[in-house]
């Protein structure tokens, strides 16, 4: 039959189809030899990594197996030797009398040991033995023993960790002392670390969690203003109503990363203020921790709670007394770098002073006194604010606050003070700053007539 038209004829059967002469059309595109190759050793590596996986899930799947193993014999050693001795006659071929203990029980029944660096810890050792006098404790840690035993107790709860399964905790006693060494002495990490037989970064930690827990425990209950009625009769001081003398303290820092400028002093060298106020007895009721070393006492001041509250009239309220007619309320005494206030006196400033100005002067410069003796003794016990602090910025106001706090603990429990602590800042700078004077300043009218009835209140 002839083909119809458009319609394809079938080929002779003679003739070959497609696919299997060399005439027949090509349908897929002629690979090369680079990729041929390039595709099985892709194929390979597929292959190459199931096989890895695979072995190591067979060796995974192995080590489960022999620590199950391994626990199952352990738990029936365990058994067996419990029962062997509670047997009559039995008990003595669990252990061997001279292996100290557990040397005649299996390999698998004595306790397993972490791997951590050996350290040593002789020198605790022999401090914990009692081998320190009273002397060299005070010389070594900077507060005697006794006070020492005081910290320990009322920071146990929060210093003290528990023991884990990788390693046990160091002691309480251990943590404290590490932290009022390094407080004290001032000395490297490293030097800490030989001495106490614990790594760099443990020393570092443990400083930080001591304190905190210092000024989270401590500083409520020694670092407070004092009664208003204690001071109404008499603290100390020669002026009447004086509460405290504002002062402040340069700590010398490592220049931080950031804003290092703002911490360069006009002394010459990095550090951060510290202002305090410090009573009669030396001690401080008031810190102020934190402001970069580049600012004046007055801008130091202005950021503080203590401002803040005395401008409230919430600091010392309801306890004024009158002298010479006018009402004087409990107020600060602060150098000539501090402003002008009815709650903070400073001395008179004119050259040409009456007697009773000049007086009144003069009894300010005694009262004064406490402020370079109490940043003397602190220095002298706590090295660590003398010589350039390495630690971070963000941490140092809670160490000087422990400081701070540690101070005011030696002080109230009677702590002796070693004169040659102070021997070590004789030739470093004053405290005092210069006037900040920005020209004739308009003084408070009210802080001017309690100025004028406590002068001439004073007599001569």
């Amino acid at each position: 039959m002839a083909a119809t038209p458009g319609q394809p004829s079938c080929p002779p059967s003679g003739t070959p189809g497609p696919g299997r002469g060399e005439e027949a059309p090509q349908l897929l595109p002629t690979l090369s030899r680079g990729t041929v190759a390039l595709c099985l050793l892709y194929y390979m590596r597929l292959q190459r990594g199931r096989r890895l996986r695979e072995a190591a899930r067979r060796r995974r799947a192995a080590r489960h197996r022999r620590a199950q193993a391994r626990q199952r014999q352990r738990f029936a050693l365990l058994w067996l030797c419990r029962t062997l001795a509670r047997a009559p006659g039995l008990a003595g071929l669990c252990q061997d009398p001279g292996s100290g203990g557990d040397g005649g029980l299996p390999r698998l029944l004595r306790e397993r040991r972490l791997w951590s660096k050996a350290r040593s810890s002789a020198f605790w050792e022999i401090v914990r033995a009692k081998a320190f006098s009273q002397w060299e404790w005070v010389e070594n840690f900077r507060v005697s023993p006794g006070t020492f035993d005081y910290l320990c107790a009322q920071l146990r709860g929060a210093i003290q960790r528990r023991d884990t399964n990788m390693r046990r905790a160091i002691p309480a006693d251990v943590r404290l002392a590490m932290t009022l060494w390094r407080l004290g002495a001032c000395t490297e990490y490293r030097a800490v670390e030989q001495l106490f037989g614990v790594s760099r970064s443990t020393v570092c930690k443990i400083l930080r969690d001591v304190c905190e827990a210092v000024v989270g425990i401590l500083t409520p209950l020694y670092v407070r203003p004092p009664d208003p009625a204690e001071v109404a009769a008499g603290n100390g001081f020669p002026l009447p109503q004086l509460a405290g003398v504002l002062g402040s303290l340069h700590v010398p820092i490592r220049a931080p990363n950031e804003n290092a400028a703002g911490y360069y002093n006009r002394h010459g060298w990095h550090s951060v203020v510290v202002q305090a106020a410090v009573d009669s007895r030396g001690c401080f009721w008031d810190i102020n921790v934190g402001c970069p070393g580049r600012v004046t006492d007055t801008q130091v001041l202005c950021t503080s709670e203590l401002y803040q509250r005395a401008q409230e009239g919430e600091l010392f309220s309801g306890a004024s007394q009158a002298i010479r007619g006018v009402q004087v309320p409990v107020y600060l005494l602060g150098g000539c770098s501090y402003p002008f206030l009815p709650w903070l006196m400073r001395p008179y400033r004119d050259e040409v002073l009456t007697p009773a100005q000049h007086r009144f002067n003069e009894y300010a410069a005694a009262a004064r006194t406490v402020v370079g003796v109490a940043f003397g003794r602190l220095r002298g016990r706590w090295r660590c604010l003398t010589k350039r602090n390495d630690t971070d910025v963000s941490f140092l106001p809670t160490l000087i606050a422990a400081c701070c706090t540690l101070h005011n603990v030696c002080e109230a429990r009677g702590d002796v003070f070693q004169h040659c602590w102070m021997e070590h800042h004789a030739d470093e700078q004053r405290e005092e700053h210069p006037f900040d004077d920005g020209g004739e300043e308009e003084e408070d009218a009210e802080a001017v007539a309690i100025r004028d009835a406590l002068a001439s209140a004073l007599r001569g």
